[in-house]
């Protein structure tokens, strides 16, 4: 018998590995054909995308019926929900959203982009100018003056929301301690957006407010009667939308721990599209 090496088995091993990216991708050309089908008014992705998450449509309520029921299927699916949530967060994967995991991709946007105040003797004005997705910013513009004569204290503009450039800003460190404190305060209340977290801490029983998934309770919204996973059907349709983005914009690393996530995003995708036939 001839012996083999313990390179040839090495690399018979690596043949055996599912290429879970690639079968994403598979699983993604379908879904996009429904959605072009059934969001013809629309005609970027983006908005699609957002039509499916905040609107009455087939998917939405697949992915409700799913996390409400305890079927086979929908015990898979929330398992698979589970490991995407684990496998992401231990990933750290990057887009052009920021960080793509459960805890970062349900972003409300702050209505709230400008502030005028007048404090000790001063006048401070404060404006945020918003991109086209939330989160994004391409100018914040601040001026404070004196409000005795209105002649200018300070002034600032860039083309972010960054907290450490204006703190680092060489006129800000020069001004008063007050001023920089007001400055600040003022400066965090136009922050750009908060983000929901799609896991529950405090959970209740009766009625429920989570969805027990392995090792994690996601968030069940009581009243929203018409689609109790709304929060859930948020999160995982933008998360699949942006696993699909980072492989089709080229910035995708497709090492071993982007086939993990990709393994739980193609099988939640996949049961998706089970419900669409």
């Amino acid at each position: 018998m001839a012996i083999v090496s313990q390179e040839n088995i090495n690399r018979w091993i690596e043949q055996s590995d599912i290429d879970y990216i690639g079968h994403y991708i598979k699983t993604w050309i379908p879904f996009n054909a429904w959605y072009n089908n059934n969001f013809q008014h629309l005609k970027r992705d983006r908005d699609i995308i957002n039509a499916i998450k905040n609107g009455t449509n087939t998917v939405r309520s697949a992915i409700n019926t799913l996390m409400e029921g305890n079927s086979a299927v929908s015990m898979e699916f929330k398992s698979y929900l589970a490991s995407l949530h684990f496998h992401a967060l231990e990933a750290n994967l990057e887009g052009r959203d920021g960080v793509i995991n459960f805890n970062n991709v349900i972003k409300v946007l702050n209505t709230t982009n400008q502030k005028t105040a007048e404090f000790n003797q001063k006048k401070y004005f404060l404006q945020r100018t918003d991109g086209s997705y939330v989160g994004a910013v391409t100018q914040v513009q601040i001026n404070v003056k004196k409000s005795s004569d209105n002649s200018a204290v300070f002034s600032y503009n860039h083309t972010d929301y960054d907290i450490e450039h204006l703190q680092n800003y060489p006129h800000y460190q020069s001004l008063t301690s007050q001023v920089r404190t007001q400055i600040r305060i003022y400066f965090q209340e136009l922050k750009p957006f908060s983000v929901e977290l799609i896991t529950e801490d405090e959970k209740v029983e009766t009625p429920f407010n989570y969805y027990k998934c392995d090792n994690f309770d996601f968030k069940r919204d009581v009243a929203n009667t018409s689609c109790y996973a709304h929060i859930v059907v948020k999160a995982l349709i933008e998360i699949l939308y942006q696993l699909r983005n980072v492989v089709f914009h080229g910035e995708l690393v497709p090492n071993k721990e982007a086939q993990k996530i990709y393994a739980s995003a193609y099988h939640l995708l996949k049961i998706i599209l089970e419900k669409l036939k």
